[in-house]
């Protein structure tokens, strides 16, 4: 995997350009500001790769102002819990967030996906043998996602994600992910 460094690409957004795109993709609480920048994205697409299944889905999620139902469904089903088949409703905010941070690396690779919702007998096994999995994880409530782009240095994931200000940020280095979730804003 190539080694970047923050120089190799600007990660920041201007305050106004963030607040356009948190807007445009639902995560914010002013209508008039959200119709009005969801008309620069009349359509968002994840590309998602389950390196557990090894299942690929490369689908629209939101167009021309509204979720893409069938989207969100391919996408639930692509990040169910592998190890019991379960499947929760994804957060859409979630995904926004994960088209964020995809765009503005302009990657065209699938994202490989490690973990999306884990139910809680999942995450309770997994908490038994791994100190660093929460017990009260937003992987079980849908919100959450633990993520590597192919060619894409881990470290840039994780700086965009920070620097969108939403919800959670965690950097595994050792492991080679990034969690990013919909929880409270903070990082590790």
């Amino acid at each position: 995997m190539p080694s970047h460094t923050s120089s190799d690409r600007c990660l920041r957004f201007d305050r106004q350009r963030r607040k356009t795109l948190l807007a445009g993709l639902g995560l914010s609480l002013a209508p008039a500001m959200a119709s009005a920048a969801a008309s620069s994205y009349p359509e968002l697409r994840l590309n998602l790769y389950n390196l557990h299944t090894t299942e690929h889905v490369d689908t629209v999620f939101w167009e021309n102002g509204n979720y893409n139902v069938d989207g969100l469904q391919l996408i639930n089903h692509l990040l169910r819990d592998h190890r019991t088949g379960g499947i929760i409703p994804i957060d859409p905010r979630l995904l926004s967030v994960i088209y964020l941070v995809n765009a503005k690396l302009q990657n065209k690779h699938p994202i490989s996906v490690i973990s999306g919702y884990r139910s809680e007998e999942t995450n309770r096994k997994l908490a038994m043998t791994n100190p660093g999995v929460a017990p009260n994880s937003y992987h079980i409530k849908g919100q959450a996602v633990d993520l590597r782009i192919e060619g894409i240095d881990t470290r840039l994931i994780r700086d965009l994600g920070m620097s969108l200000r939403v919800g959670g940020v965690g950097y595994y280095e050792k492991s080679d992910f990034v969690h990013l979730d919909t929880g409270p804003r903070r990082h590790w």
